[in-house]
């Protein structure tokens, strides 16, 4: 398969770019710079991924967009404006698969979460995580086959195992559920690959 990759230097990115490109898949990384750090591998694209017409341009050809971007402080809107960004440019490229990480207690989540979570949802990641909610919102009232990936808080452990479990399903986490970024770049992955899990929410959480 071909992706095309937002976020691609991020520490997630780089784990799902790596991956793909092991398993004999081809990728594309829209950077904003030409000369960014990516896997040799990859094709590179410089461009701004929250312009519609860059992204349509890039995604031709491919089978799925992925993104793996984060909050920017310097960006508030940042995903926002990049999902708005990839609806727009599917109506031109005509790829409509989208796969984008967000995060465990963003939207309707929060209400499964922990006392100690929901705190800290509440106050230190509440700008960055209205942006995600606000990006999601768009998602869902788009025609895109799009899939969103809760993770819990990134970690970089190597080997572990993960459950995946649809959110409308999930009935109970740790406290402090945490997921490696390598399990959460394999999810991805696997989701593109096997065409599961559109227009599901799924949460990811690494395991014993």
């Amino acid at each position: 398969m071909r992706f095309l990759v937002l976020g691609a230097t991020g520490r997630t990115g780089v784990h799902f770019v790596k991956k793909a490109l092991d398993e004999g898949h081809q990728v594309s990384a829209l950077v904003r710079r030409a000369d960014a750090t990516v896997d040799p591998r990859a094709h590179i694209i410089s461009g701004d991924v929250t312009d519609a017409a860059v992204i349509a341009a890039a995604a031709q050809g491919h089978d799925a967009v992925i993104s793996t971007l984060g909050n920017a402080r310097e960006a508030p809107t940042l995903i926002t404006d990049a999902v708005r960004a990839v609806i727009a440019a599917a109506k031109t490229s005509g790829v409509d698969r989208f796969i984008i990480v967000s995060a465990f207690g963003v939207g309707d989540s929060l209400t499964k979460t922990s006392f100690l979570v929901h705190a800290i949802v509440r106050t230190m990641l509440r700008k960055k995580y209205a942006d995600k909610v606000a990006a999601e919102a768009l998602l869902k009232a788009s025609d895109l086959k799009w899939t969103i990936e809760y993770p819990g808080p990134l970690n970089n452990r190597s080997n572990t195992r993960y459950a995946e479990t649809v959110l409308e399903d999930l009935k109970k986490l740790s406290i402090f559920p945490s997921t490696s970024r390598e399990n959460v770049a394999d999810f991805l992955l696997r989701s593109a690959v096997e065409g599961t899990f559109i227009h599901q929410i799924v949460v990811v959480a690494d395991t014993k």
